[in-house]
């Protein structure tokens, strides 16, 4: 993985690959859909577990615009994926 920063310096993220998250294609044309009918049309699928209490693990899935601080980016099936770390 590498990281990358953009031009304004704000947000330093890793880029992944699909060993870490794998997208269908019917997956893909689903979200590509429901970005593009948010308006963001370089926006991610985020995705993060949360440690929850006696019920275990939870997992979140979201619409986001890109990646925040530390967060690794995967694209798969030209899809943006955002792994929370």
């Amino acid at each position: 993985m590498s990281t990358t920063t953009p031009p304004n310096g704000e947000i330093k993220y890793k880029i992944g690959n699909e060993r870490l998250v794998r997208v269908t294609e019917n997956a893909a044309r689903k979200l590509t859909s429901l970005l593009q009918k948010q308006g963001r049309t370089y926006g991610a699928l985020r995705v993060a577990v949360i440690g929850g209490g006696c019920s275990g693990l939870q997992y979140k899935m979201d619409l986001v615009d890109g990646p925040a601080n530390r967060d690794i980016l995967v694209e798969s099936q030209n899809v943006r994926v955002v792994v929370d770390p």
